[in-house]
């Protein structure tokens, strides 16, 4: 293999998994079952964001979720919010959706709906891998 392709080949793995990345999330929205899950931690990452709008933080939740075997499974999301001190006491209750036969793959239910940000993966993607095709005259 020429060490020329590698750039390439990177590049388009990297837009299949944008494609999947933006997919799955769709698919969690419309196959995934259902869960209530208890917010086990909430941390904030880094500092203030650079927005339009000052005082906005990024927030990793992280949660559980019990399955119908009994068996517990454990996630996080990232959410913006503004500066406000919020603490995890075990009690509070998010939704999540889980696909039945693969758990780990998770996610907080207003994350799975048909929104901007699963259509952008997949339209970034899409675009990566049709620069890569066409650069090197590949044709499908």
């Amino acid at each position: 293999m020429k060490t020329k392709r590698l750039p390439g080949i990177l590049i388009s793995l990297l837009g299949v998994a944008f494609i999947l990345w933006g997919t799955m999330s769709v698919a969690l929205g419309v196959f995934g079952e259902e869960a209530t899950a208890y917010v086990t931690h909430i941390r904030r990452e880094g500092g203030e964001r650079v927005d339009d709008r000052a005082g906005r933080y990024t927030y990793i939740i992280s949660y559980t979720f019990t399955l119908s075997n009994g068996k517990q499974v454990d996630g996080f999301a990232r959410n913006i919010h503004d500066g406000a001190y919020v603490k995890a006491d075990g009690t509070s209750a998010v939704r999540v959706r889980y696909f039945n036969h693969f758990p780990y793959f998770n996610a907080m239910e207003n994350d799975t709906d048909l929104s901007a940000g699963p259509l952008t993966l997949i339209l970034v993607g899409g675009v990566l891998i049709s620069l890569i095709t066409r650069k090197h005259g590949v044709r499908p």
